[in-house]
């Protein structure tokens, strides 16, 4: 066991003496900018357009920082964290994943997507090509994918919330962080998503330059003995099973695979051009893997410093270690506007989705969705508390919650984006087979295993097999079932 040269909190008394008032101010000062910020928005939003996309007119940095802030979000930093204090260079080599999806995206998918520029919502993409039951389908999926994600942060939120004020219980203070989040992305809309991201983008900057000059020059530590921490080194990967490789490579595959999640379809719909839109997902690109380095980094050093350390209590024992005064605020502003990024983000996207694609989608107007947006935002912010009930670490609430839209959505919209053609019939046919195997396969017969690569496989076979077998070769055209293709473009 390594020897730890630094005060652990004891008591509410030590915990107040390591939180500082310039702590305190410097945190208070932020919340109360971001309330200024978003009333200011409030005045700015008369219509469902501007509360998902802004005024469109995001500089290719402000649009470069919230791809980033919402890919990194404050879940994202715990769980790399986490999982990489647990799981070593395995988690590393999957998670790298996420940074080629980028890439990705950015030269492939982009280039793609000039028609769906100014596009509200994932949800109307998928009803213009496919019909309306799809559309609703896809709203539903896209509520239930984001609620996850808003859940997560609530969660990682509470702790902090509890760490500056520990007479609180962490119940209570997630239920208050919540409170705040569905305040603000109630007010402000998309603008105060791109007003936290800007934050978190130097903040977390700031923390991260910090943090590792703090470990390094004041934390005296030991290297673990007797084998432990093997597990970061790649030599590690050739002790690996059957088992354990092919969760690695479908780890890998979920990361790698554009998800196409409805933040993804946001960002490039709020770029002025799709020039912007590119330069933003490559910067946001490398700036990710950075930050995944850091990230995977501090989680080696904090091993050293004592590799027993339980998965909760990792987020506050790094915390401990900023006791300059002001640096420990720094740490704490960066990782609750990463948290409220991608929470005010997913909430804004949930309530668009219902405002705009599920609650009288073809009778209200602009002026009437943004009042229901509004109102939905706190509905789905309840909805994300339903994920409290589900067991895991923090990545298993992510695989559960995407299990039930990567792998129904994605293949179909990548399609329309490809410019692939096919029905609506052929798309509801993929979509409810695939659904289907996934609750099976989910609930039933092996709920942690990481479904989404194979549901997005099979999604993608019967998709096609069903629109060449049923629309343009017409095998069933002797049970009176024709192709529905002559009539669409």
């Amino acid at each position: 066991m390594a020897i730890i040269k630094y005060v652990r909190r004891k008591s509410f008394f030590v915990n107040t003496l390591l939180i500082t008032m310039i702590d305190y101010i410097l945190i208070f000062g932020f919340l109360g900018y971001l309330a200024f910020s978003s009333f200011k928005s409030y005045k700015e939003i008369h219509s469902i357009n501007a509360f998902s996309m802004g005024i469109r007119s995001i500089s290719t940095y402000a649009l470069g920082a919230t791809i980033t802030a919402t890919w990194v979000s404050g879940s994202g930093f715990v769980m790399d964290l986490c999982e990489f204090y647990k799981e070593g260079a395995s988690y590393f080599i999957s998670s790298v994943g996420m940074c080629l999806t980028l890439s990705v995206v950015a030269i492939l998918v982009v280039p793609k997507m000039k028609r769906f520029l100014g596009k509200i919502s994932v949800a109307s993409i998928m009803g213009e090509e496919y019909g309306q039951t799809v559309r609703v389908i896809t709203a539903i999926s896209g509520c239930f994918a984001v609620s996850g994600g808003i859940f997560i942060q609530f969660k990682i939120m509470g702790k902090v919330l509890h760490y500056l004020l520990p007479f609180l219980n962490e119940p209570i203070c997630i239920v208050i962080s919540s409170s705040i989040v569905i305040l603000y992305s109630f007010i402000g809309g998309i603008n105060s998503v791109v007003h936290t991201d800007k934050i978190q983008a130097v903040c977390f900057t700031l923390a991260l330059i910090i943090g590792i000059v703090i470990i390094k020059t004041t934390i005296k530590y030991e290297t673990p003995s007797h084998g432990l921490g093997e597990h970061f080194y790649p030599s590690h990967l050739l002790t690996f099973n059957k088992e354990q490789w092919i969760d690695l490579i479908l780890l890998f595959a979920y990361f790698l695979i554009p998800g196409m999640s409805p933040h993804v379809v946001q960002r490039i719909s709020m770029g002025i051009n799709l020039n912007q839109v590119k330069k933003a997902y490559l910067w946001s690109s490398l700036a990710l893997f950075l930050v995944l380095i850091f990230s995977c980094w501090f989680a080696y050093l904090l091993f050293q410093i004592d590799p027993h350390i339980p998965g909760e209590k990792l987020l506050t024992t790094l915390l401990d270690l900023f006791t300059i005064d002001g640096t420990k605020a720094i740490v704490i502003i960066g990782i609750i506007s990463m948290c409220m990024s991608t929470a005010d983000s997913n909430l804004n996207i949930g309530a668009v989705l219902f405002a705009n694609d599920l609650w009288k989608k073809n009778s209200l107007d602009k002026l009437s969705k943004l009042y229901v947006a509004r109102k939905a935002t706190i509905l789905i912010g309840v909805l994300s508390l339903f994920f409290a009930f589900k067991e895991g670490s923090l990545l298993t609430i992510i695989l559960f919650a995407q299990s039930f839209y990567m792998p129904i959505v994605t293949i179909p919209l990548l399609a329309i984006i490809f410019g692939f053609k096919t029905t609506e019939r052929c798309c509801l046919i993929a979509m409810g087979m695939t659904f289907s195997y996934v609750a099976i396969f989910k609930l039933k017969i092996y709920p942690n295993f990481n479904i989404i690569p194979p549901a997005m496989l099979l999604n993608a076979i019967v998709l096609f097999a069903s629109h060449y077998l049923i629309e343009k070769k017409e095998l069933l055209k002797c049970f009176g079932i024709g192709s529905q293709l002559k009539g669409k473009k």
